[in-house]
């Protein structure tokens, strides 16, 4: 125990209030594994917790949660609550203090989550999360489809933990989400969360099949795009779940694989619904883009490597190396094989691969008498060019080149306009 959680004892035993590690820090100790913080509660009400502690956050008070900064971090304590009516499918109208640990014990949401750990490293279990956890069970405290009512992100927090600590959930609670999968009202960013955590999870392809078969991935989609689930069939979505576990634990990466199918328009939807970073949205869509390419095609290869940068292009290999592991595809490994080697030796030749790499630019281009979008079509025909032929890259050769293009004068209603001439130096 840290001396943080130490002071925060010593604390609360001072005042003659119980305090408790609850929930998933919990769980995790009893598993073997760290926890990624503490969550605390106690019979002491938020107002008393805000005058102990100089530096608090009541960002949760009305909820009785409040959060004391200490210097290993931030620690969220919830005073005792007893059931009480819940609104949108998330939040409590109201809430009930107690202080009575059992009583918050049986509100909570599965058994695993639902055992007290004291100072000392003293478990209660008063809803028999000790012997779910020994049978690998996510089970619900009390009635399923009560808890889920009352809070409809529990139904992806299951899957989430059952992906994360290699288990499985009890029959009730499956067929609880099962036959009512609906989840609006529940904050996409919050989802989101889930769905990135179950990506990234250990046994990735058992949380996609479990999202599947409880119908979750499908309440998720029909939302944005009902035509992809019609064209879509669920053993297609297990597939996508069952390459993520060949992938490295890279977020954009896996989820690329679940968006591969889908068109430009459907991934763009898809990510923009979810909220994902731009950041996160551009890398996505590229290596979507770009995840069939080939060496046999220098151009495309070549313009890939362009659009992604040699880092993310590095990574594209790795997913289509993982793609062709799980396929098991002795042709297909070939490829991906001859990709990585042309790959190695465009980097070791130092191909030219950015405009920023042409030996000539927008001012040379203008000398042959190209103006506006002209300009840009000319400087990807040169490209196009050095992509294959990368020893003439130098000017003459490329100037040559471009003066024999005639196609690229086509007439253009910008062509004329000088505000939209630009040049690379």
């Amino acid at each position: 125990m840290n001396e943080d959680l130490i002071f925060l004892f010593d604390t609360f035993e001072a005042k003659g209030k119980q305090l408790y590690i609850v929930g998933g820090a919990v769980r995790d100790l009893l598993l073997g594994d760290k926890p990624d913080d503490y969550d605390l509660a106690t019979d002491a009400v938020p107002g008393e917790v805000m005058e102990w502690f100089p530096h608090v956050i009541t960002k949760g008070k009305r909820f009785g949660t409040i959060g004391v900064i200490l210097d290993s971090g931030v620690y969220e304590i919830t005073t005792f609550r007893k059931d009480a009516a819940y609104q949108d499918g998330r939040h409590p109208v109201s809430v009930i203090y107690t202080d009575i640990p059992k009583e918050d014990v049986i509100r909570r949401d599965i058994t695993i989550n639902g055992l007290l750990m004291d100072r000392n490293g003293v478990i209660y279990d008063y809803v028999g999360g000790l012997k779910d956890m020994e049978e690998g069970l996510i089970r619900c405290i009390g009635e399923p489809d009560e808890r889920f009512r009352e809070d409809k992100l529990r139904k992806w927090r299951c899957i989430r933990i059952a992906a994360e600590k290699r288990m499985v959930l009890s029959e009730e609670t499956r067929e609880s989400i099962h036959s009512d999968p609906n989840t609006d009202g529940v904050s996409v960013d919050r989802i989101r969360r889930e769905l990135m955590r179950i990506i990234m999870a250990t046994k990735v392809t058992w949380g996609g099949y479990l999202l599947v078969k409880t119908d979750l991935m499908r309440d998720l989609l029909r939302r944005f795009v009902p035509a992809y689930q019609r064209r879509q069939h669920d053993f297609h979505l297990i597939e996508s779940f069952e390459i993520m576990a060949y992938l490295p634990k890279d977020g954009p990466m896996r989820l690329s694989v679940m968006l591969v199918p889908m068109t430009e328009v459907e991934r763009v939807e898809f990510l923009s619904f979810m909220k994902f970073p731009k950041k996160i949205t551009n890398l996505v869509l590229k290596y979507c883009r770009h995840f069939g390419v080939r060496s046999t095609d220098p151009v495309r290869f070549k313009k890939a490597i362009a659009d992604l940068g040699w880092a993310d292009f590095t990574s594209l290999l790795s997913f289509q190396t993982g793609q062709a592991e799980w396929e098991n595809d002795p042709k297909r490994k070939d490829a991906i094989q001859a990709n990585c080697r042309y790959f190695a030796e465009i980097a070791r030749r130092r191909d030219p691969i950015f405009k920023s790499e042409l030996a000539i630019n927008g001012g040379d281009v203008m000398e042959l008498g190209y103006r506006g979008a002209q300009i840009a079509r000319g400087l990807s025909a040169a490209m196009d060019l050095i992509y294959q032929y990368p020893e003439m890259n130098n000017r003459e050769d490329l100037m040559a080149f471009l003066s024999e293009c005639h196609f690229l004068k086509k007439d253009d209603a910008n062509d004329n306009d000088e505000t939209h001439i630009t040049q690379d130096h």
